[in-house]
C-alpha cells in the first residue's frame, strides 16, 4: 500500500475520489436535512375574531330616489354636454370640485368628461350601496342620434347635503362601443374585473414536498454516483497491482549467461 500511495499519479486520482466523493456527501446530506415546507392551511387561527359578512344596501326611499332623479335631470345634461358648467358646479360634492374652481370649470377644466348624452330624464340608475346619507349608483346613457360614439356607463355617488342631495362623484367605469360583426365589445375595468368571491373555487394549495418514490429515485442517482468514482478507483488499486506484480516477477529470474567472446585467431 505504501508504494501505491508513493505513486503521484495515484495520489492525485485518489485526491480526486476523495474531493467528488466529499462533495456528494454534502450534497446529500443538505437534501436529506433540508427541513419540509409547512402545509398551508386555509383554517383561521383559533384566537381570530368572527368574520363579519360585508353587505350593501341597494335599498332606496322612494322620496330620496324622487329627489336623485330631479338633481340627476339637471346634473347629466349639463354636466356631460359641458352646456352650463355652472349648473353642474352648484349639484356638486366636495369630492367632485375639490382641488377646482368655479371659472376653471367655466373654462374647460373640470373631472367630468364631454359626452354628447341623449335624452332628459336619467331615472333608470341603479343603486350600488346605500346607507345614511349616501348612495353609489351605476347609470348607463346613450349618444345623441347621429353621433358615431357607443353608450357609457358611469358610476356616481350622491350625499345627502342638508335638505337636498349633491354629486359627490362621477366617472366613466365602461365604454360600450358600437357593435361589429365579432358582437359587442365593452372596454372598460369590467373586462379586467376579477370575478366576485364565491364564482370560483380558492387554488389549490400545494404541499411543497416531494413523494417517497421521487426521494428514492434521487437517492439511487446520488448513490451511483458515488459508487461509480469508487468503483473506478478500487479497479485502479487492483490493475496497478497485477502490473507490479508482474513487474517483480519478471526482475526475480535470472538472466540467461552472456555468450563468451571468442579469441581472435593469429
Amino acid at each position: 500500500m505504501q508504494r501505491f500511495v508513493s505513486s503521484p499519479r495515484r495520489r492525485r486520482r485518489l485526491k480526486w475520489v476523495g474531493a467528488g466523493g466529499i462533495v456528494i456527501a454534502a450534497v446529500v446530506a443538505f437534501v436529506l436535512l433540508l427541513p419540509q415546507p409547512r402545509t398551508l392551511s386555509v383554517a383561521p387561527p383559533k384566537n381570530a375574531p368572527k368574520a363579519k359578512l360585508v353587505t350593501h344596501s341597494t335599498y332606496v326611499s322612494p322620496r330620496a330616489r324622487r329627489a336623485i332623479d330631479s338633481v340627476l335631470d339637471r346634473f347629466v345634461p349639463a354636466a356631460l354636454t359641458h352646456r352650463s358648467m355652472r349648473t353642474a358646479w352648484e349639484l356638486s360634492g366636495p369630492e367632485l370640485t375639490g382641488g377646482t374652481t368655479l371659472r376653471q370649470w367655466l373654462h374647460g377644466t373640470s373631472p367630468i368628461p364631454y359626452y354628447p348624452v341623449r335624452g332628459t330624464t336619467f331615472h333608470t340608475w341603479k343603486t350600488i350601496d346605500s346607507g345614511p346619507g349616501y348612495v353609489v349608483f351605476n347609470l348607463l346613457v346613450h349618444p345623441r342620434n347621429g353621433v358615431k360614439t357607443g353608450a357609457w356607463v358611469f358610476s356616481g355617488e350622491m350625499v345627502r347635503h342638508g335638505s337636498h342631495w349633491l354629486v359627490n362623484r362621477y366617472y366613466t367605469i365602461a365604454l360600450l362601443n358600437p357593435p361589429t360583426k365579432s358582437g359587442r365589445h365593452e372596454v372598460g375595468p369590467a373586462d379586467f374585473a376579477a370575478s366576485p368571491a364565491g364564482d370560483t373555487p380558492p387554488p389549490a394549495v400545494g404541499h411543497g414536498r416531494l413523494g417517497k418514490v421521487w426521494l428514492l429515485v434521487i437517492g439511487g442517482v446520488i448513490l451511483l454516483a458515488i459508487l461509480f468514482p469508487v468503483g473506478f478507483g478500487i479497479a485502479s488499486v487492483l490493475r496497478a497491482r497485477r502490473s507490479r506484480k508482474r513487474y517483480e516477477a519478471a526482475r526475480d529470474t535470472e538472466l540467461p549467461p552472456l555468450p563468451r567472446t571468442r579469441t581472435p585467431v593469429g
